[in-house]
């Protein structure tokens, strides 16, 4: 059977991802069991209220009997500024998933609440931790990790783009780490896992970057201010339709009625001809509105290029 995918595609993950989130990184990364039913709901209780944030790349295979199958995983939250001095002082391997298992035991002063991150998205800046990230291939020059690795680093840059970080740190093994190091992150330290080689990371925002604009570390530390500024519902609902989400899947995602999807875009696109009505674009001579189609299209391409709208503030 024909096992190369025909497509990699990346969401965020929610709530009722946490298990699955977690249990790919103990299998592929963390090597050990760490999930207990505290943590777990603890994870589910912060991926919904977006304190922590993961991504879930999955493959999508022509057969039927597993048309889907979930091949990376990755985890980040914002912390405090203690949170990541510790971090990146201390000298245990996966230090990173050591911060998670304590804000996991109640511990407070490590992740950013949400009040947190709307203030320092708007003044101080964010301190950026990666939990951690896997993918299922041990042949790192296969061909589909390569396919894979390219989506879920584009993927890393879509769901932190438009935060206003001020530092940003992570763990990574090969080859994963060696791209962030070319992007500009600094390598701070090396360790073995195992048989992995894992490096730690570093960058302030203040720090010289690369010369390539558009390399993965200037993407993520590029910022600048929402102009419409959309409510906590709306940008709930934006944040799903820029994944490709139908209204019927946002509606069951967010748990709201279908009306209640249409009448939040309603919403939506009243405060954007009110504070940026270049973005919809000129209304056709002689109607009303722009077409609904044509309005979420020039919408969505907006966002994908200033993706500090969907972020709290």
């Amino acid at each position: 059977m024909n096992q190369t995918p025909v497509a990699v595609r990346a969401r965020m993950a929610r709530a009722q991802d946490a298990a699955a989130m977690l249990g790919f990184l103990e299998r592929h990364l963390w090597r050990r069991t760490v999930t207990d039913p505290a943590l777990l709901e603890f994870c589910a209780e912060r991926l919904a209220a977006g304190t922590l944030r993961g991504g879930m790349i999955e493959e999508v295979h022509n057969r039927a009997d597993d048309p889907l199958v979930l091949s990376a995983v990755g985890a980040s939250a914002f912390v405090t500024d203690e949170a990541i001095a510790e971090f990146l002082t201390g000298d245990r391997p996966m230090g990173a998933l050591d911060m998670l298992l304590k804000a996991g035991r109640g511990e407070g002063g490590i992740l950013a609440r949400e009040s947190d991150i709307a203030a320092g998205n708007s003044g101080p800046g964010l301190n950026l931790l990666v939990i951690g990230f896997a993918h299922r291939y041990d042949n790192p020059e296969d061909p589909r990790c390569r396919a894979l690795l390219a989506r879920a680093i584009g993927h890393f840059v879509e769901a932190h783009s438009g935060f206003l970080l001020k530092q940003a740190a992570r763990e990574d093994p090969e080859p994963v780490a060696g791209v962030l190091i070319s992007s500009g992150m600094r390598e701070i330290r090396r360790y073995r896992l195992g048989e992995m080689e894992i490096a730690l990371t570093h960058r302030r925002r203040d720090d010289a970057l690369p010369i390539f604009p558009d390399s993965i570390t200037s993407q993520i530390l590029a910022h600048a201010p929402p102009i419409i500024r959309f409510s906590p519902a709306q940008r709930g609902l934006l944040e799903l339709a820029s994944q490709g989400m139908t209204d019927e899947e946002i509606g069951a995602a967010l748990d709201i009625s279908i009306n209640t999807v249409k009448r939040t875009w309603k919403l939506i696109y009243e405060r954007v001809e009110e504070r940026a009505p270049q973005v919809i674009g000129p209304r056709p001579a002689g109607t009303a509105h722009v077409r609904g189609a044509e309005r979420r299209r020039h919408l969505m391409s907006y966002l994908k290029q200033h993706p500090q709208e969907l972020r709290p503030h």
